[in-house]
């Protein structure tokens, strides 16, 4: 029983949207307060893991035994029937009879722990940037959490790890004025950010440093707002530096700005506080621009990757001494976005002995560098030309030797440069036949014109002496009319013939098979011819027996137009039947168009009715009139059906259900074919492996084990899947998925 005492805490439970509970020792809800009733309907009289958890047995994460014993717990569960996330509290209560029961508070958190989620998703986008950037980066949820920070963060407030920062109460322990912590809220809220916000936060060790924060509210799909993030910049420690900077500063400038290089310096964070006049020549920034809005990556092509370059450069000492760097070639980018080639010299700037700059002198070698382009420009464009060529590239002289052999031809052949070029002629690539044929057909018109072969085929051998088809385009090389060399290009016809014999064989596995399934048929299409056949006899023969007593009557006229009737539809039913089978026997090419699944399972149906009648097996049909065509070749895609067919048969010797159904998944665009026995299954062990060639878990002599196999690969080449489910003793399913063709609008 409830005393009136827990009712009423129950009631203010209510009023501040909680959930209560309370259960008996044997798991039996014994009180559910109207939160609770909302969230998971009446369960008084029900076991708490039915009425909560929606179990049929007691939850794994259950710690009731403690609670009964004295324990109070706090804890979050997600309860994925009603997809909610709550926060628990788990305590023993004593009631006014002196029994302990054990009550269950709890509040929804699931948009709490949404947003936070939302909040750390975009976490991964960021990642390099936020792990190494030099000052602090964060995200805080709207509730005054840390959701995640950078490195930067926990040791700018001095704490030891990133889970001492999470666990602070943003407003509390990190404001040195609470009332920072509204305004800076109220200021995201209403403007959606916040520039250079300065504040004062306590470190762990009491410590007062003065930030800056600068950072925007993160928004859900519904405009509201989730939680912040921004970077926070510890002024304490720039201003210091730039005083120091300063000095070093004033005692150079003079000779810094007369210097007709470039000279620009930049503190640790990759901010210009030097930017001499040689610097504006050379990217087209003023001074002013340059110090204020431009980092040390954006005057490199590479960016940030060549400025990490360049400073671990400096640093290792291994172009000059420690922390120097000397004419490094490098190329930077203007203002207006030229790439200009540079020689560069670099060192660290130290003050007292603490680093706070990186100089670095840039030297413009534009005018060098053309020069240097000029002369090498045609060379390496030929040169890039012929061995980036996708055919192997062969040219000789005019007295046949070979001059050019690129990386293409070293792949082919197996001969590298060194072993060719000027050692073989180009004749020694092929048989002695087969280079009085090129001679030939080179003088011939027939493959392109005189001095020219085009997609000529024959074969050469490599340096092992393997015959390899190749595809030959050659021209003989003139300068003023005279003959200088000849040039040609080799394609390799290797993996084209592998593919054509792979097709090939593929093709005859396909029709061997299609035999075989065939020869199955024939015996129960034979029966199925007989009794039509027989019908059609019989009544020629009662036609004869009347004709033969005399005139015909108009009696036996109207006997004579049934039995014709008779005749002609049972004649119509042979034929079909025969053409079916002759269809299905046809050895054809692949030939994909539109085709009706449907039609294609009542022929399938035809062809394997009667046999499905011998063996006492029952066929039911689920066709939806609906279905979209599907595109692809209708022999192979038959050849597929009869043999699961056939194989729902072998799995049910004495007799069963087979059901074919045909439907659509208009998400998927997919027209889908199901066949499905009452047949004996198949094993675990067996399920993961029926695809394989020649896998079978029927009796020797039973089955060569490429059925399911080809099935396999005819579904695959139509863009499509095929699945099993199978249940042993009780049945299997075989699911066919086609892609539906697309209608045109």
């Amino acid at each position: 029983m409830i005393d009136q005492e827990t009712k009423r805490l129950a009631s203010i439970f209510d009023a501040m949207g909680r959930g209560v509970y309370i259960i008996e020792d044997d798991y039996t809800v014994k009180f559910m307060n109207k939160s609770s009733i909302s969230a998971f309907g009446e369960g008084i009289g029900k076991k708490c893991y039915q009425a909560i958890a929606n179990r049929d047995e007691i939850c794994p994460w259950c710690r009731a035994k403690e609670v009964f014993e004295g324990e109070t717990l706090r804890w979050e569960n997600h309860f994925p029937h009603i997809n909610r996330t709550f926060e628990i509290f788990e305590l023993p209560l004593q009631t006014a009879d002196g029994t302990i029961s054990h009550m269950c508070i709890y509040r929804d958190i699931t948009e709490v722990i949404e947003r936070e989620k939302m909040l750390r998703a975009s976490i991964e986008d960021y990642k390099e940037l936020f792990e190494h950037v030099r000052v602090g980066v964060t995200m805080s949820s709207k509730e005054g959490k840390y959701i995640e920070a950078n490195q930067a963060f926990v040791d700018m407030l001095g704490y030891r790890s990133r889970e001492e920062i999470f666990k602070l109460d943003i407003t509390r322990d990190l404001y040195l004025k609470p009332e920072d912590r509204r305004k800076y809220q109220e200021l995201i809220d209403r403007n959606g950010h916040v520039i250079d916000y300065e504040v004062d936060l306590k470190r762990k060790d009491g410590k007062v440093i003065s930030v800056l924060r600068t950072a925007h509210a993160r928004y859900d799909r519904e405009g509201n707002v989730l939680g912040y993030e921004g970077v926070c910049v510890d002024q304490t420690q720039r201003k210091e530096m730039e005083r120091q900077l300063k000095k070093a500063h004033d005692f150079q400038k003079n000779l810094i700005q007369a210097s007709m290089d470039g000279i620009v310096a930049n503190d640790r964070e990759g901010n210009l506080i030097i930017f001499n006049e040689g610097a504006t020549n050379i990217f087209g920034y003023t001074q002013e621009e340059a110090l204020s809005r431009v980092h040390v990556t954006q005057l490199y092509v590479k960016g940030e990757s060549e400025a990490k370059k360049i400073k671990k450069m400096i640093y290792s000492g291994e172009h000059t001494d420690s922390n120097r760097l000397m004419n490094y070639e490098v190329e930077i980018i203007t203002k207006n976005g030229q790439q200009v080639p540079i020689l560069f010299s670099g060192t660290v700037l130290y003050v007292d002995g603490e680093e706070v700059a990186t100089v670095g002198f840039f030297k413009d070698m534009s005018e060098v560098k053309r020069l240097q382009q000029e002369l090498t420009k045609r060379f390496e464009f030929e040169h890039n030309l012929i061995h980036s060529s996708i055919d192997a590239i062969v040219a000789s002289d005019k007295n046949k030797n070979i001059i050019v052999f690129n990386q293409r031809a070293e792949n082919l052949l197996g001969y590298s440069e060194e072993e060719v070029i000027r050692k073989k002629y180009f004749d020694d690539l092929f048989p002695a036949a087969i280079v009085e044929e090129i001679r030939e057909e080179l003088l011939s018109e027939k493959y392109g014109g005189k001095n020219r072969l085009f997609l000529f085929e024959t074969y050469s051998f490599d340096k092992t002496g393997n015959k390899i088809p190749v595809q030959l385009s050659a021209t003989v090389m003139f300068d003023e009319g005279e003959e200088i060399g000849m040039v040609g290009f080799f394609r390799d016809l290797r993996e084209i013939r592998r593919m054509e014999q792979q097709f090939a064989d593929q093709t005859r596995m396909l029709h061997e098979h299609k035999m075989i399934s065939l020869g199955r048929l024939a015996a129960s299409v034979v029966h199925e011819l007989n009794n039509p056949l027989a019908g059609i006899l019989n009544y020629i023969r009662l036609m004869i027996k009347i004709i033969n007593r005399g005139s015909l009557d108009q009696k036996n006229i109207e006997k004579f137009h049934r039995y014709l009737t008779l005749v002609e539809s049972e004649t119509h039913r042979c034929s079909k039947i025969v053409s079916n089978l002759l269809a299905f026997s046809r050895k054809s090419e692949l030939e994909l168009k539109a085709m009706s699944i449907n039609e294609l399972l009542e022929k399938c149906i035809l062809l394997s009715q009667h046999k499905l009648m011998l063996q006492n097996i029952q066929i039911k049909t689920d066709l939806n009139p609906e279905i979209p065509e599907v595109f692809g070749d209708f022999n192979q895609i038959q050849q597929c059906v009869i043999n699961l067919i056939f194989n729902a048969m072998d799995a049910m010797p004495d007799g069963g259900a087979l059901t074919l159904a045909s439907s659509f998944d208009p998400e998927k665009e997919m027209v889908k074919i199901k066949i499905e026995d009452t047949g004996c299954g198949i094993t675990d062990e067996d399920l993961p492996q029926i695809f394989d060639p020649f896998y079978s878990t029927k009796t020797e002599g039973k089955g060569l084990g490429l059925g399911l196999s080809v099935v396999y690969g005819i579904i695959d080449r139509h863009k499509g899947s095929v699945t099993v489910e199978s249940d042993p003793g009780k049945g299997t399913v075989f699911t066919i998925s086609l892609p539906a063709e697309k209608m045109e609008d």
